[in-house]
């Protein structure tokens, strides 16, 4: 067995997006797991747009850019302390148990900290069913996948021949939330940039895609939804959010799902009058979807797994090879670069079970 472990810890507060100097991959020793406890070999690391809410401020002070994390101490993925499986940022194969629960070998999830080896408490992580693709399970039938069901599900609620927009179209929570809505019966429009506008239509079957980039974002609505937007499942805030609450259809519901545009932002931009909330009868609901993993969770996979089976459902996970480009990742992916799902590959997968 390895004998040291590779972490990754904060070496300064970023300025601006994430930068490799702002980390530092220390080689540290092997943990051993206690009575109760499981070691593992960690295969993927989700990246995901919140993270940089983790980062301390420049001034050392907390506020829009989150701060809970500090100069010198690990990064982290998911939620902390690890608590359940679901809500760990990475999947990985059992190195040493000393949990009846677990055995050498098996495809786990779970963990928070970016570290190579992992010790957690077994009841803190999930085992993953037989023939699981390590890649897929914090992506398409992991949180990812979940969160967007959640929205769409329990928000949403999109009715046939209703409008539907989502934003980041081509990231790792759109793609579902929009093919979801397909599936439903809606009219589905995207707003995305470069190459995944072509995607999203091609490929997902989204109606249309506005490209942010090249479309001022109001008026490809005015475009693209003259009639007004039933549904808006937000990953974004900012400016783009903001065009699209100007444009509700009457008794409207709007999905805050994400903050992706703000996460970088020094400072936190002054929020829309309420007043279209009340003449328009809108509904406009923030979820975590920490709170529903024990109602719904199952309910979830099994429709996803249908919909997958059926060819209806979809998606993209960019691999990036190696734990030393996971800063760089971190940034592509904060400025709208990535293509899908960001997913570090930290080891090699050696995870498909039968």
């Amino acid at each position: 067995m390895e004998r040291t472990n590779l972490s990754m810890h904060i070496a300064r507060a970023p300025v601006g997006l994430p930068a490799r100097a702002d980390f530092a991959l220390v080689e540290e020793p092997m943990p051993q797991p206690a009575e109760g406890e499981v070691l593992f070999r960690a295969i993927y690391m989700s990246l995901d747009p919140s993270m940089r809410r983790k980062l301390p401020a420049p001034d050392g002070v907390p506020g829009p850019l989150g701060g809970t994390r500090q100069v010198g101490e690990l990064m982290i993925a998911g939620l902390p302390p690890p608590a359940r499986g679901y809500t760990g940022g990475f999947v990985g194969q059992v190195v040493e148990s000393r949990h009846p629960g677990f055995a050498q070998g098996d495809l786990v999830q779970g963990g928070c900290w970016w570290q190579t080896y992992q010790v957690l408490p077994g009841d803190s992580l999930e085992q993953l069913p037989p023939g699981t693709k390590a890649s897929e399970a914090i992506g398409l039938l992991g949180q990812h996948g979940f969160v967007a069901w959640c929205g769409m599900r329990n928000i949403g609620k999109a009715k046939p021949g209703e409008t539907v927009l989502v934003s980041a179209a081509g990231g790792a929570i759109g793609m579902i939330a929009g093919q979801l809505a397909k599936a439903d019966g809606a009219r589905v429009i995207g707003i995305a940039s470069g190459d995944k506008v072509a995607y999203v239509v091609d490929e997902l079957g989204f109606d249309a895609c506005i490209d942010r980039k090249n479309e001022n974002v109001a008026v490809g609505l005015d475009r693209l939804c003259p009639d007004g937007i039933d549904v808006y499942f937000d990953n974004v805030g900012g400016d783009v959010m903001l065009a699209a609450y100007e444009r509700m259809a009457d008794f409207g519901r709007i999905v805050v799902c994400g903050m992706a545009s703000e996460y970088n932002a020094p400072e936190q931009p002054f929020g829309a009058s309420l007043r279209p909330v009340l003449r328009k009868r809108l509904r406009i609901e923030g979820f975590v979807v920490y709170d529903h993993y024990e109602a719904q969770f199952a309910q979830f996979r099994a429709e996803m797994q249908a919909l997958i089976d059926a060819g209806r459902m979809k998606y993209r996970i960019e691999v990036i090879d190696g734990f030393a480009e996971a800063p760089a990742a971190l940034a592509r992916l904060l400025d709208g670069r990535n293509k899908g799902k960001v997913v570090v590959q930290l080891s090699p997968d050696r995870s498909v079970v039968t």
